[in-house]
């Protein structure tokens, strides 16, 4: 028999309590489910029905157009009240009663009852009938409930009215709960409520996400279901083969969980990951039925409504991806989609912000709040990214994984840029120990590409059929800025006015409460009320609630001079008609409290035509600050264009600081990935032609494992001979995506030289290779030797086979110059490869080095003989190849051994370096100076020596280091770097002379440039501004790269070199250099 109303309303009134008193009610749930079994499975019981009244949200195609103030009318003339009456019914409107319309209702049929005739009780099916009929006819509904029209009968406000008078008081309140969809805050677990019904409900609403296909679809298994004995893959198979989606209903959607760090998100996934960049747009479920004539399209969106005639403008976009109608559509009958709607504008080739879309579909025929946007423009039009494919033809693939699934689509989506496109992805491991780092890269790469975010989906079927502890695991993981620690703050915004919602209200345990609403005001005459006193004007942009806690500590602590709103003189509140002020604004604050929001995004609502806070939070409540530092309305504008807008070009910096602050996301601030790693890099560089500002965006990248395994020297890692322009493995490409492809650069004397300034894999990365040979039991391989920088013709590399053993010479016949081997990479416009590593004999002199007489150049021999850094200045200042300013430098850098000069420290009388634009920091702050053997150990790094990373490297300080900053000093004495330059022009005058007077190349050091990224972000771009223009009159195969590191890579190159510290850490990265590089030039 049918099921009473009145015995549902008892579980609902019994579990509410529980709600209330904060108690868990899934045993009340159950025991009633028990009780009652035999009413429920009785054949002409509807659970369709009981379903749509125990979880009213879930029917989303019906919809009333009923909210309070009209039931409250409905119900006094269904009651036929009297004005006391009615002024009963009203008592909800007051904050100081704390009770709703519901409430409201029941006192007033407790006070004079309705009678019912024994027997004529109604029931959930009566109910549930008389609000599908309600529903069908109202345009808003879905197109599926309004065709049943016609089958029904047609209802009224007046059926609502007869339905009050046959009601008790407890069935007229959940009635009216009912008819407003919300039982707030009770809120059954769906879960639980489906398995109650049937145990195989659940997943059979996730496969057909509708109540009456679901239960048809368990009704048509009666009998065959394996039984809960059966093995789970025998179980799972079967499912398989008749739990199948079914064309016109809509699937339900994965579950997904929020990403909270880097570590999370790795904690939530395994295996081969799918990292898709989220678009900002609509979700769309597409169904095709070929068999339906022209109109063989259903799209579904979100929340389960039927979008189909309002999104129109996306029809012909589908068929024509899916090539229907045309011989070479890839599927025979039927297939489901999932995409994103987007409107993408070919004037600026770029996908639109969200709110643009509401200008391009209709709801039901009708364009909303588009009154105050701007016009729509030939340039835009829709377009849908598609991201799954569910269905082709009678095949489910909802048992299928994912990297399966996304082939199949590739394969039946003709994309067309603008219109139709595959969503872009990456693939990450998470078994791999960069997995962290990889996704942490490609996270910030989203950032600052003001992009939504990210979706990261593991190789697994869409729905798990076989049971498994996963079955109802989040299936995906959205990674998004706001959902990380304090990413998506905002700043502080003035309260200026609050309203109450009485069911709101019953969620929070607080004895007379006024307010549960709170609008957001941002000041438009700021400086008139500072400089005049006017009253302030505020435009209010944002309706919030807070959780308890903060309410407490408002009502507690907050005095905010609240005033009736109509009766408010001292502010003036500006309220666009499109801001939804539900519930009203009914008091005005004089003196507005500041709250402290956070936020996902900016947007713009719908008649409004001002950016606002999109999903807006209170993270906290100041009492303590004036609302007149709050953000002001054109700030708030600034800050929103500048959040939603992206770059023309993509900050290498931005990069790298967001890259910093992910890392400290994780748990306590130590990255996931905060492990010992040993670098393995490959040499790659750009091309001549590249700019200075396209090099800085091109950030190292981490080198992909075959990179090592495939290292063309047996038993030593890749790094031996690497360009410092690549410390990760692979050069970024254009669209910031690494490449795991091995890149090598073959040597030419026509190309330009980089020179690095050592292996970066320190002294420990060393030993431990020569440690692999010696347990191989195989012979070291043969030393090659240093190519002659600027050779004019091309070296045979044939004649350097059986050259590498030479005799040794006595070690005074060495150069303490020549203590770490510096590889020059040779790089080409047009291509750029290595060859072998090559490892330089330091035991030869240079006079007899077998490259020079290969080549047969008896010119260049007497350059050969002229060693870096050990260049006789008395000969060159003759022949022009030394100014006078670098012969100065010279002597003071031969004279600080003696003299125990601190190259950070300033003298007196050094007239000549005040010159050279040393100022404070003199002598080694100037334009140019050398090493010599002579120097003592003291002027060496204090950890390696001569080995250090920046031996013989010349630094030059930006302008923010040069004031003489104790830390960086310390740091530069103890790494013993001797060239310090501070005066970049007179350095780069210098520089071209020395060049212009010479008809050969001069070996020379290499030269970094030092800057402060973090607190100075813009100073970087005027320094390399100033080298590149200083330098564009020098021929291209005269000109040397310059790497530019924030001032940090002293500190952290100090850990990769001290012995002493174990657990070497560096961010995240694997060297310090990768850490912070900024760019070259």
């Amino acid at each position: 028999m049918p099921i009473p109303f009145s015995i549902v309303c008892e579980l609902l009134d019994e579990a509410y309590a529980l709600c209330l008193s904060r108690k868990d009610h899934k045993a009340v749930v159950r025991s009633w489910f028990q009780h009652h079994r035999d009413r429920i499975n009785a054949h002409d019981a509807s659970l369709s029905a009981l379903l749509s009244t125990l979880l009213p949200g879930m029917r989303s195609d019906r919809v009333y157009c009923i909210q309070a103030t009209r039931l409250e009318k409905i119900i006094a003339r269904g009651l036929c009240l009297g004005s006391s009456r009615v002024a009963e019914l009203t008592r909800y409107r007051s904050s100081s009663n704390n009770v709703d319309l519901a409430d409201c209702v029941e006192r007033v049929l407790s006070i004079t009852p309705n009678c019912v005739p024994c027997g004529h009780e109604i029931t959930v099916e009566e109910i549930d009938e008389l609000l599908h009929s309600y529903a069908a006819g109202i345009k808003w509904s879905s197109p599926s409930v309004r065709a049943t029209s016609s089958l029904l009968t047609q209802r009224n406000q007046r059926d609502l009215e007869q339905v009050y008078s046959r009601l008790t008081p407890l069935e007229g309140k959940w009635f009216t709960r009912l008819v407003l969809k919300t039982f707030e805050p009770l809120v059954f677990e769906f879960n639980q409520v489906f398995r109650e019904c049937h145990p195989r409900l659940p997943l059979a609403l996730k496969v057909r996400e509708d109540f009456s296909a679901a239960l048809e679809l368990v009704q048509s298994c009666k009998g065959t279901l394996p039984s809960r004995q059966t093995d789970r893959k025998t179980t799972g198979d079967y499912l398989i083969s008749k739990f199948v989606p079914q064309i016109g209903t809509k699937i339900g959607r994965q579950t997904w969980a929020k990403g909270r760090s880097i570590k999370h998100c790795l904690d939530l996934g395994h295996g081969r990951v799918s990292v898709e960049y989220k678009a900002d747009g609509e979700y769309c479920q597409i169904h095709v039925d070929l068999t339906k004539g022209r109109d063989n399209l259903k799209i579904f969106s979100k929340s389960g409504k039927d979008s189909t005639e309002d999104r129109e403008k996306l029809h012909s976009v589908i068929k024509s991806s899916l090539n229907i109608g045309k011989p070479n559509c890839q599927f025979q009958k039927s297939c489901i989609l999932e995409g994103e709607l987007l409107v993408y504008c070919d004037l600026e080739k770029k996908i639109l912000p969200f709110h643009r879309i509401r200008n391009h579909v209709t709801r039901r025929g009708r364009f909303l709040n588009t009154d105050a946007d701007d016009r729509v423009t030939p340039h835009e039009h829709l377009m849908i990214l598609y991201y799954d494919v569910l269905l082709i033809d009678d095949r489910s693939l909802l048992h299928v994984r994912h990297s399966e699934r996304f082939q199949l689509l590739s394969s039946i989506v003709e994309c067309q840029q603008g219109y139709a496109e595959l969503v872009s992805r990456e693939l990450v491991d998470f078994g791999r120990p960069l997995a962290a780092s990889n996704l942490r890269n490609i996270f910030a790469k989203t950032i600052t590409r003001k992009e939504e975010g990210l979706v990261l989906k593991m190789d697994i079927p869409y729905f798990d059929f076989f049971g498994g502890s996963s079955t109802f695991a989040p299936q995906c993981v959205k990674l998004k800025k706001e959902y990380i620690g304090t990413f998506g703050e905002v700043g502080d915004f003035s309260v200026v006015g609050a309203g109450y919602d009485p069911n709101k209200a019953k969620q929070y345990h607080i004895a007379n409460l006024k307010w549960t609403h709170f609008y957001l005001g941002c000041l438009i005459n700021r400086e008139e009320v500072k400089q005049w006193s006017q009253r302030p004007k505020f435009t209010v942009v944002k309706v919030v609630e807070i959780n308890e806690t903060l309410l407490k500590s408002v009502v507690q602590f907050g005095n905010p001079m609240a005033v009736p709103y109509d009766e408010n003189t001292q502010t003036e509140l500006l309220i666009q008609p499109g801001l939804e002020l539900n519930p009203k604004l009914t008091v005005a604050f004089t003196n507005p409290l500041v709250f402290d929001m956070r936020c996902f995004n900016f947007d713009k609502d719908g008649n409004t035509g001002f950016w606002s806070l999109r999903f807006p939070a209170v993270s906290k409540v100041h009492f303590d600050r004036d609302w007149m530092d709050c953000v002001a309305f054109d700030e708030l504008q600034e800050m929103a264009l500048k959040s939603t807008t992206a770059p023309d070009l993509p900050d290498s910096q931005e990069n790298l600081e967001w890259i910093a602050k992910l890392e400290g996301a994780d748990p306590r601030g130590i990255a996931v990935d905060a492990v010992s790693q040993q670098t393995a890099t490959t040499a790659s560089g750009p091309s001549q032609g590249q700019s200075f500002q396209s090099l800085r965006q091109s950030t190292p990248q981490l080198p992909s494992k075959n990179l090592i395994a495939n290292s063309p020297v047996t038993g030593q890692p890749s790094s031996v001979g690497l360009s410092f322009s690549s410390l990760r493995g692979h050069e970024q490409g254009n669209d910031g995506h690494s490449s795991d492809t091995q890149t090598t650069a073959s040597v030419s004397q026509k190309q330009e030289s980089i020179d690095c300034p050592s292996d970066h894999q320190g002294s420990q990365s060393k030993r431990h290779s020569q440690n692999i040979d010696i347990q191989d039991g195989r012979p070291p391989p043969h030393k090659r030797h240093k190519p002659i920088v600027g050779a004019e013709d091309s070296i045979d590399s044939s004649s350097q086979g059986g050259k590498g053993q030479q005799g040794r010479h006595p070690l005074g016949d060495i150069s303490g110059n020549y203590s770490q081997a510096r590889t020059i990479i040779s790089i080409s416009s047009q291509e750029t490869a290595i060859n072998k590593p090559e490892v330089i004999d330091l035991t030869l002199s240079p006079e007899i080095h077998p490259l020079c007489k290969d080549a047969g150049r008896n010119r260049e021999l007497e350059i050969l003989a002229i060693e870096e850094h050990k260049l006789d200045p008395s000969t060159l200042a003759t022949d022009g190849h030394l100014s006078e300013t670098s012969r100065h430098a010279e002597e003071n850098s031969r004279a600080s051994p003696e003299q125990g000069i601190n190259p950070l420290i300033s003298h007196e009388g050094d007239k000549e370096d005040d010159k050279l634009g040393c100022q404070s920091l003199q002598p080694a702050f100037g334009t140019t100076s050398t090493t010599t053997p002579a120097q003592s150990k003291t002027d060496f790094c204090i950890y390696t020596a001569r080995d250090c990373k920046f031996s013989n490297t010349s630094v030059i300080l930006a302008p923010s280091l040069r004031g003489g900053d104790l830390e960086v000093s310390r740091l530069l004495k103890t790494h013993g770097v001797q060239n310090i330059i501070v005066d970049i022009e007179r350095w780069l005058k210098d520089s071209q002379r020395l060049l212009e007077t010479t008809s050969y190349k001069i070996p020379q050091s290499e030269t970094i440039v030092l800057v402060d990224s973090i607190a100075n972000g813009t100073e970087m771009d005027d320094v390399l501004s100033r080298i590149e223009e200083g330098r564009k009159t020098l021929p291209s195969d005269r000109r040397r790269w310059i790497r530019i590191y924030d001032w940090h890579v002293l500190k952290y190159v100090s850990i990769l070199e001290d012995e002493t510290i174990t657990k070497k850490y560096y961010d995240g990265f694997s060297d310090p250099w990768t850490r912070w590089y900024c760019g070259l030039v």
